[in-house]
This record gives structure tokens, C-alpha cells and sequence, in this order.
């Protein structure tokens, strides 16, 4: 293998912004490991590129994660980027939340958020360098109508991101913190509400690789959604509850 190439994996692939971010990835260059649950679908994923390899996991399993590191070093390509864009989404408030639902939700979108970084952090550190990045969202700014499973995941990932900088930092290995507003996905195809600055995966991708590449830590887009939820997170709750009711109606 031609070691100049850098090697990205990327996990949550089969579609949405993982699948686009693996496409672009594949176009600028870069060896892609696209990982996901739906061999089927990331096999399709794989032909339609130049270095995309596909590898089946699923994010629930405990042992997935060192199973796969355990691969890239005995072929000797450990990744240099490593992005977790696994999630599951449920819309709705208190019709939807179930404590078997809410675990499926956390135990996808956070607890294997940190199963990857209990994994990967140790063979960066090994290697003397690794860039990790974490796709949360801007409905984890704060509590939003119809996100009762969705919105608290991403608000624990924006929290963990934010917690582990420092050590990261004075491990000398990147982490960076991923926020996208809406994107048009098969998760956000199942909200009835509408959806202001809706983007495509492909603008998302563009926006994401292009922060990436700068070294960002907080990737957030698009900017008018991103300073809007700011900007209501700091709002005293008499004005923001009256302003998410209007959102919920």
C-alpha cells in the first residue's frame, strides 16, 4: 500500500452524509473504509468508487471496533481520519419515548460514540498522531419539539467532544466536533415539519471535509440555523418556551 495516501474511515457510510463524505473522500484522493451494518449497500457504495473498501460492522457490538483495528494493523493502515457518522432517528416528543427506544437511540448515536474512542484513542496516541471526528448536530444546542430521542444523544456528544479537547490536545491528536443543521437523508425524509436550510448530503460533505481539512474543532452549519439555536439556548425560558412552542405548532 502507498503509505502518502491518506486513509479515512468513515463509520455510518450506507447513506446520507456518510455516503456522500465517503464519495468525496474517494474523489480527493484518499483510501475510504466505509463501515456500516448493510453489506449490501455499502458493497454498492464501494463500486461506485476508486479506493472505497467496505467494512460490515455494527456500532452496538462491543467488540466491533477493536475487531477492526485489529484489521488495519495487520495491513499496516491504521487511519489517519476517523469519522463517526452512525445514528438512528425517531421524530417526536412524549408519543415516541420509551425507555426501549431512548436505549436504542443512546446506544447507537453516543455509547458507540465512545466505544470508537476508548478503541482508536490508544492507537493514535501509539502512532504519535489521528484526527477523530464526531457527527452530533445542532438539535444537541438545545431541547427542540419532536427530538425526545434524538436531540439528548447529540447534546451528550456535544458535551463529550467538548470535554475531551483538552486531552486530546495535550495528546497531540485532533478532535473535532461535527454540527449539521438539516440535510436531506432518509432520517430527516420521515419529519413532517418543515425544515429551514434544508441541504443536500453533498453540500453537507462539502462543508465537513472542507472544516475538517482546516483543522476545525466545531464544524456547524449552515450558520443562520447554527447563531439562531445560539442564540435561543441563551434565552431566558419564559421567551424560549413561547418561541418552541411556535416551532412544535
Amino acid at each position: 500500500m502507498d503509505q502518502s495516501i491518506k486513509h479515512v474511515w468513515i463509520i455510518g457510510a450506507s447513506s446520507g452524509i456518510g455516503a456522500a463524505l465517503a464519495k468525496k473522500y474517494d474523489q480527493n484522493g484518499w483510501r475510504v473504509t466505509a463501515s456500516a451494518r448493510n453489506a449490501e449497500t455499502l458493497d454498492d457504495l464501494a463500486s461506485s468508487g476508486h479506493k472505497i473498501s467496505s467494512l460490515v460492522m455494527d456500532v452496538q457490538d462491543a467488540g466491533a471496533f477493536d475487531h477492526a483495528i485489529a484489521q488495519f494493523n495487520q495491513t499496516g493502515s491504521l487511519p489517519d481520519l476517523v469519522i463517526f457518522s452512525a445514528a438512528t432517528y425517531r421524530p417526536g416528543g412524549l408519543d415516541v419515548l420509551t425507555h426501549k427506544d431512548a436505549n436504542n437511540h443512546m446506544a447507537t448515536n453516543y455509547l458507540a460514540a465512545v466505544g470508537l474512542i476508548e478503541a482508536i484513542t490508544p492507537e493514535f496516541t501509539k502512532r504519535g498522531h489521528g484526527h477523530l471526528a464526531i457527527i452530533a448536530s445542532l438539535s444537541g444546542y438545545c431541547g427542540l419539539p419532536n427530538a425526545a430521542l434524538y436531540g439528548p444523544t447529540k447534546a451528550a456528544l456535544i458535551n463529550l467532544c467538548e470535554t475531551l479537547k483538552p486531552d486530546y490536545d495535550q495528546l497531540g491528536l485532533k478532535l473535532s466536533l461535527i454540527n449539521p443543521g438539516f440535510v436531506k437523508t432518509p432520517m430527516t425524509d420521515k419529519n413532517s415539519f418543515s425544515m429551514p436550510f434544508l441541504l443536500s448530503p453533498e453540500q453537507a460533505a462539502d462543508k465537513i471535509s472542507t472544516g475538517l481539512a482546516r483543522g476545525k474543532f466545531e464544524i456547524a452549519f449552515p450558520w443562520p440555523l447554527s447563531i439562531s439555536l445560539k442564540i435561543l439556548q441563551k434565552m431566558p425560558y419564559a421567551l424560549y418556551f413561547k418561541l418552541t412552542k411556535r416551532l412544535a405548532s
